[in-house]
């Protein structure tokens, strides 16, 4: 259980081959597109998706390694490369997020000095939201991201190369105040990336429920991923029907809380009935994004809670899967639900854009994450914890066996 076979590289390396083309392609067609038809606001709108999408995996697998370090669990040793390979994509991000700083002008209607000259609500917020400011919160929070990610990421690669167990203690050190302070700067990061599209409305319940929602297509993610590396050594002998069954429970449970930050949030503006915060939903219910939210609050959560309540299926990988790209595919629509009615309030209307850039987004976002991936052992080989783990699913399976 040392260094990754040179067969599953391969396929790694294949795999990364084509996310990257693909991605390319995409996001480039999707470009060439916008530039054809002049929608470059288009354009950025899809991008932003796209974004959003991989930003909340990456930062949500470095909270579930922090939480992994805290608490322990199988659950979370098994996964723990996968998780890290997807928070190291935290620097690739920042570049990304150039094209945004360029759309600002199409994405965010405060930029507009005219805009803000007119409208009193926007002049009052003006100190929070201007151009400068925004950016330096964009720094400040990559900057705290990216720091927690690489001392978590060496300590665990140095950890794998000395043995060292004072170093488990440094990470899970790091980790308790690091979770208070992920939770705070991913809810104003969501706050500044796609609560400020509509500038006019507010949630403080908001960053919480993108933190959740991020919550539920990470572990979709893992979830796809596990299924397919748990055909190769070291996971086939880790990655049982156990692990994938606390994998579906947990991602039952974020189904579940979905569900209620959404209906939460919706009762509550809904039951103030204020007129700058009815608005936002209002555009959602009426001009045929009306279907569009029956059509999420169905898939997103109907069929997905009744599909998670089987046990049977949460410990089958091969059915597991499906559940897990059905959420991700949903989760694609929450997040263009989430920005595109804030532009096209002349009702609903869906371009090639609107799918193309952020699967290919997600296409090059993945090329790093498989990069990192296949640098290191699958499985961290001198974690004390490792032993243990090894011995428990050894007994499982005798047990398993007399049986």
């Amino acid at each position: 259980m040392t260094a990754i076979s040179s067969n599953l590289l391969a396929q790694l390396s294949s795999i990364q081959t084509r996310a990257l083309t693909v991605g390319v392609i995409l996001v480039l067609g999707g470009l060439l597109y916008a530039f054809a038809t002049g929608a470059m606001s288009g354009f950025y709108q899809a991008y932003l998706v796209g974004y959003m999408i991989c930003a909340g995996i990456a930062l949500v697998c470095m909270a579930f390694t922090m939480l992994h370090h805290l608490i322990g669990g199988r659950w979370g040793f098994v996964i723990q490369r996968l998780l890290e390979a997807g928070m190291s994509t935290l620097p690739v991000l920042l570049v990304l997020f150039i094209p945004i700083v360029l759309g600002m002008h199409d994405l965010y209607h405060w930029t507009h000095a005219e805009v803000v000259a007119v409208d009193p609500i926007l002049q009052h917020k003006e100190s929070y939201l201007n151009v400068p400011f925004f950016i330096a919160r964009t720094v400040f929070y990559f900057a705290i991201w990216i720091t927690a990610a690489f001392l978590l990421i060496r300590w665990s690669t140095s950890q794998d190369a000395s043995g060292d167990p004072t170093l488990t203690d440094k990470m899970r050190n790091v980790c308790g105040p690091g979770v208070v302070v992920f939770a705070l700067t991913m809810t104003f990061a969501s706050f500044d990336w796609i609560m400020s599209t509509d500038p006019h409305w507010f949630s403080t319940l908001y960053g919480v429920m993108m933190i959740v929602n991020a919550g539920g297509a990470t572990l979709s993610f893992i979830i796809i991923m596990m299924t397919w590396l748990r055909k190769h050594e070291p996971i086939s002998e880790l990655a049982d029907a156990d692990r994938f069954h606390d994998w579906g429970k947990l991602l039952l449970a974020f189904t579940l809380l979905w569900f209620y930050m959404m209906l939460s949030q919706f009762l509550i503006i809904w039951a103030a009935n204020l007129p700058e915060e009815n608005p936002w939903y209002v555009h959602r219910v009426h001009g045929g994004w009306e279907v569009l939210s029956v059509v999420l609050v169905l898939c997103r959560f109907v069929i997905a809670f009744f599909l998670l309540l089987s046990i049977p299926r949460k410990r089958d990988p091969r059915r597991l899967v499906r559940v897990a790209w059905f959420i991700l595919v949903m989760h694609l629509v929450d997040i263009f639900w989430h920005v595109a009615p804030n532009f096209r309030l002349d009702g609903f209307s869906v371009s090639v854009m609107d799918v193309m850039v952020p699967v290919g987004l997600f296409g090059i976002w993945l090329f790093f994450v498989l990069n990192r991936l296949k640098r290191y052992p699958l499985i961290p080989q001198k974690d004390p914890r490792f032993e243990e783990l090894v011995a428990s699913v050894s007994k499982a399976q005798v047990s398993k066996a007399k049986a």
